[in-house]
């Protein structure tokens, strides 16, 4: 669990990572597959969510655990964990997000469209929160 410097292990923070991961693989799959009818479809938009969650969780733990302890040094470099993966990962779920506004826009719903505006996101918003987190 954590240890006395109050630092969550990595141990713990893979598997909140694993479990919220797999929620939200299996929630979007449903969502997507319920409101479009498209298994496929669906299936694409969990994934995103599920990588991004598995990702971005552990990540956010582990600095929101490092802001809060005293220290004279800035959060983000006492994390263990690089703010690459994390960054990317909340890009992910928020790609996720975007194939689901799309798949709206849309009748049917685009896969390949979906998936490329999904990692477009997902990349934009991995550059912009690298250079703002590492600024």
């Amino acid at each position: 669990m954590a240890d006395e410097s109050g630092e969550i292990s990595d141990q713990l923070l893979t598997i909140l990572g694993v479990g919220s991961g797999v929620m939200q693989l299996a929630v979007f799959t449903w969502v997507g597959v319920m409101l479009f009818d498209n298994a496929v479809y669906g299936v694409a938009v969990g994934v995103f969510s599920g990588v991004g969650a598995f990702l971005f969780v552990p990540w956010l733990l582990s600095y929101s655990a490092a802001q809060e302890a005293a220290s004279p040094e800035p959060a983000g470099e006492r994390i263990a964990r690089s703010t690459g993966p994390g960054v990317f990962g909340l890009g992910l779920e928020l790609g996720a997000i975007t194939m689901l506004a799309l798949g709206f826009v849309q009748e049917p719903p685009a896969l390949l469209l979906g998936v490329a505006s999904a990692l477009v996101v997902g990349v934009g918003v991995y550059l912009l929160g690298s250079f703002v987190l590492e600024a």
